[in-house]
């Protein structure tokens, strides 16, 4: 047997696998009755309220961020240039694997 044979025989199993799941699920299917429409009906009478948003007078605005600080550098993170310039003085180690 060659690999093309075993791989017809493993795609012909898969396919009557699943061929029968569907035929399984098809004919375990309820059908629909004639008194369904698809509609929701709740049996609690509950009116809806219109509420108006008002932000609470404790809560701050966000800080923007200012215009002349990128917020990678900000949290820690390195400019290109300086990426490159550390990889140049082999300060990153990114090739080397991890010693414990």
């Amino acid at each position: 047997m060659n690999w093309f044979h075993f791989l017809s025989w493993v795609a012909g199993l898969y396919l009557v696998y699943y061929l029968a799941l569907i035929l399984f699920d098809y004919s375990h299917s309820k059908k629909p009755s004639a008194e369904a429409t698809g509609e929701l009906t709740f049996t609690e009478d509950i009116q809806p309220k219109k509420i108006d948003h008002l932000p609470d007078k404790a809560e701050a605005p966000p800080k923007p961020v200012p215009k002349t600080q990128s917020p990678i550098l900000g949290s820690g993170g390195v400019s290109l240039k300086s990426l490159f310039s550390l990889c140049q003085q082999e300060a990153i180690i990114y090739t080397r694997p991890v010693s414990f």
